[in-house]
């Protein structure tokens, strides 16, 4: 079966335009993220203020070298905020785990990326994230200390925005929009873990920003798998791959490889468990592009169930086996690639 890839444009210089959402996948930052602009995203006519407490909103990054992968994010759901740090130390495969929730108020995700600042402060916990897009950079800075049976950390990193991102505004239903600006990054700078300093350098690091803001439905769901690394023969290489709620996802996904540091568009994906959720996950298209394993190693999971409100959400830290197809038809092998996937279903 031939596949012909999503078309790829040139970013608009605003999400909505007299209440449209400006649909598609695009090579570059949208400067004014106006969501809210948006006319009757949810279907009918609602107040701004409510509008904005519908609609979900997080940053995050993941971060690897050869000793450590850190995925850490600051994430709104309005009636509850969360600031999580994950740190996974590849060498003794543990992980450990610091995490705030706190009402939503508490906590900041920026509106664009060009000159802002994304955050959570708290007295013995924080993440700052300065984003520096006109300056083609993103700054980082976590700090954790008194957790139970998680030594003291502290970590600063730059991540240069020097390759092409994906970015994706897409419809949940119509004028109803998901936007996330993803790019797979060189990083640099350091991590103290225990008293003992672990260097970043450009040649061996990397790291992903999402930046996702969404009028997610009632009931938030989706598959989703990322891995990062370094290739003797490919350099940095990366990829990300969702199935989730978004209508028409052969027009509309935000799957993609990169490669020499270019997005890659690719199919719709599926994400399949024979054996559940802690045993390995296949992830697969029907053109016979994207074919991989990803066997978890530690997971984080979050199950709640108080009646209106249900959480099921599985966030394993892993490692991926197969190949993605790139656009000379060459096989992208993913062999031994540090990652993570999320297996979510949020009625919040």
């Amino acid at each position: 079966m031939d596949y012909s890839p999503r078309v790829v444009q040139i970013p608009p210089d605003r999400l909505a335009i007299d209440g449209q959402c400006v649909m598609g996948t695009f090579n570059g930052p949208i400067e004014n993220l106006n969501l809210l602009d948006v006319e009757k995203p949810l279907g009918y006519r609602l107040p701004r203020f409510l509008a904005d407490f519908r609609l979900k909103e997080w940053q995050a990054f993941q971060i690897s070298n050869p000793r450590w992968f850190i995925c850490l994010a600051v994430y709104n759901t309005k009636s509850l905020g969360t600031a999580i740090v994950l740190a996974y130390n590849r060498i003794e495969d543990r992980l450990y785990r610091y995490e705030h929730q706190v009402p939503g108020w508490r906590l900041r995700v920026a509106n664009g990326l060009s000159n802002s600042e994304c955050y959570y402060r708290g007295a013995k916990f924080s993440i700052e994230i300065k984003n520096r897009l006109s300056d083609n950079r993103f700054e980082i800075a976590v700090s954790a200390r008194g957790f139970k049976d998680a030594p003291d950390l502290t970590g600063q990193w730059t991540a240069h925005h020097t390759t092409e991102p994906c970015v994706i505004v897409q419809p949940f239903a119509e004028n109803r929009p998901l936007y996330s600006h993803k790019a797979l990054m060189p990083a640099e700078g350091e991590l103290t873990f225990d008293g003992q300093t672990d260097r970043f350098d450009c040649h061996t690091a990397c790291a992903i920003v999402d930046d996702h803001k969404g009028f997610y439905p009632y009931v938030m769901q989706y598959d989703w798998v990322t891995a990062l690394g370094n290739s003797e023969q490919d350099g940095l290489l990366g990829f990300n791959l969702t199935d989730n709620q978004i209508q028409d996802s052969e027009q509309f996904n935000e799957n993609c490889l990169w490669q020499n540091a270019k997005m890659v568009p690719l199919p719709p994906i599926t994400v399949t468990r024979p054996n559940g959720v802690q045993e390995p996950w296949q992830i697969q298209d029907r053109y016979g592009l994207v074919d991989l394993m990803f066997t978890p190693l530690q997971d984080v999971s979050t199950r709640i169930n108080v009646g209106v409100a249900r959480v099921d959400y599985h966030g394993p830290t892993g490692i991926f086996e197969g190949y993605i197809v790139d656009a000379n038809n060459s096989r992208v092998v993913f062999d031994g690639f540090i990652g993570m996937g999320e297996k979510k279903y949020i009625r919040l």
